[in-house]
């Protein structure tokens, strides 16, 4: 589907199909290509002329966030993230003087905003520039939520702790938790690298508005990664906290055990060695052998437990 907007000569705001279908003259004109048909797909070419490579950057293959210049117009591509799986969807932009031309194969809630936003008049976009603000704009606040969500997540790790005694169960959740962060990661820091180097090339010819406007877009892209790694760092510490207390547990268990195996040891041998089917045993004879021997185990017993217990074993 492809939709076209203008701002004409009386600042009216006007909406078409084509662009080849607008007659009258305008300030500047925003093209809107959402799951282009090939047919739509070819204005790109036919009208406004643009170059091949970035045709095909646009339409063939997933792009990293990017910013190329071309001859009379510039070409970028956004990420955003879908709001179930937090993998990254790709906005195209082909920008020049006079007009700017979005190219996505997903329904953007940030292009919508903005139509919004262009008919009730509730933001003055005076060029095509400011629409290409906007969307970044929209597309970097939107990542906050994701963000927030996550970082409740981890900062409740601490109440789970209390009442969750699952160890695995909780270990499991923190390496899922990292999964999630690591794919916010990979849409926030590339569009944070893209964002700075906007602001550093100077290429856009963005005036002093527009200037203070990408550079509080890349203060919010600052402040999401270092939340990200916050979180990382969090979560990390978490898992290495949770596996550290369950070889603890562990290392109690088994000393445990091993003490008790000890202690049986030479009750053990003294129960083998009686056991054994020897006619010439002369304590088998004994009227009160058999609670002498077992008298003698429970010393040993007692004994090694309390030399055990001296030296703070348990």
């Amino acid at each position: 589907m492809i939709k076209t907007y203008y701002i004409n000569l009386n600042n009216e705001i006007k909406e078409t199909t084509y662009p080849s279908e607008v007659q009258e003259k305008y300030k500047w004109i925003w093209v809107d290509m959402n799951e282009s048909t090939e047919e739509e797909t070819n204005v790109l070419a036919q009208y406004f002329d643009f170059h091949p490579l970035s045709i095909e950057d646009a339409t063939l293959v997933q792009q990293r966030p990017k910013f190329k210049q071309y001859d009379g117009y510039q070409f970028l591509v956004f990420h955003a993230l879908d709001l179930k799986t937090l993998e990254s969807e790709e906005i195209d932009i082909f920008i020049g003087d006079d007009y700017i031309v979005t190219f996505h194969k997903e329904r953007f809630e940030e292009i919508d905003t903005i139509k919004r936003k262009l008919f009730n008049h509730t933001v003055q976009y005076e060029e095509p520039k400011d629409i290409l603000l906007n969307i970044l704009d929209d597309i970097t606040d939107n990542f906050f939520p994701f963000i927030y969500d996550i970082e409740d997540k981890v900062f409740n790790f601490e109440d789970r702790h209390n009442v969750d005694s699952s160890t695995k169960t909780l270990i499991d959740d923190t390496f899922n938790l990292r999964q999630e962060l690591l794919l916010i990661k990979r849409t926030v820091q590339p569009m944070k690298d893209l964002v700075y180097r906007m602001r550093e090339g100077k290429v856009l010819n963005l005036n002093e508005q527009q200037l203070l406007y990408i550079m509080h877009i890349n203060d919010h892209l600052i402040k999401q990664m270092e939340m990200v790694d916050a979180s990382r760092e969090m979560t990390s510490d978490i898992r290495d906290n949770y596996i550290s207390l369950n070889s603890f547990k562990m290392n109690n268990i088994m000393k445990i055990l091993t003490i008790y195996s000890v202690v049986f040891m030479p009750l053990t041998l003294i129960a083998g060695i009686y056991g054994m089917n020897f006619e010439n045993m002369p304590e088998l004879n004994w009227h009160n052998g058999y609670y002498i021997v077992l008298f003698i185990m429970v010393a040993i017993a007692a004994i090694m437990l309390v030399v055990f217990k001296k030296k703070k074993w348990f």
